[in-house]
C-alpha cells in the first residue's frame, strides 16, 4: 500500500474575479466565492459605496484588495484588468463574467438604440 500524497500546509490561494460585483447578482456571486474561500477581486465600473461595501463583505470572509475598476466598453480598460488583479492578488484561476448594462427603461422610452447598448 502506498502512502497518500502529503497534502501542502498553506495552500496556494485561489483567485477569482467577478465583473460587475458592485450589485445585485454580481455581488451575490462575489460573497459566495469568498464564503468559499476564494480571494476576490471585486470589480466595478466605478469605485462607488456599493463597490467598497461588497470588498468589505468579501474581506469578512477572505482576502479582497480593494475595488478593480474598469469601463468593459473600453477594450483598453478591458485588456489592462487582469494584469492588475495578477499584480495584486497574483494568478486568477477563474472569471465570472455577471458586469451588464443595467439602465431603466419602459415601453415608452425603450427603442432600437437602447436595445444595442444592452446587448452589446
Amino acid at each position: 500500500m502506498s502512502a497518500a500524497p502529503a497534502i501542502p500546509a498553506d495552500p496556494a490561494p485561489r483567485t477569482v474575479l467577478v465583473t460587475g460585483a458592485a450589485r445585485r447578482l454580481g455581488r451575490a456571486i462575489a460573497l459566495a466565492c469568498a464564503r468559499a474561500g476564494w480571494q476576490v477581486a471585486v470589480h466595478a465600473r466605478v469605485v462607488d459605496q456599493d463597490a467598497l461595501e461588497t470588498v468589505a463583505a468579501c474581506a469578512r470572509h477572505t482576502r479582497a484588495e480593494g475595488v478593480f475598476d474598469a469601463d468593459l466598453a473600453d477594450e483598453t480598460a478591458v485588456r489592462a484588468l487582469l494584469p492588475r488583479v495578477a499584480a495584486a492578488l497574483g494568478p486568477v484561476q477563474a472569471v465570472v463574467n455577471s458586469a451588464a448594462l443595467f439602465e431603466w427603461d419602459d415601453a415608452a422610452s425603450f427603442g432600437q438604440a437602447l436595445l444595442e447598448r444592452h446587448l452589446r
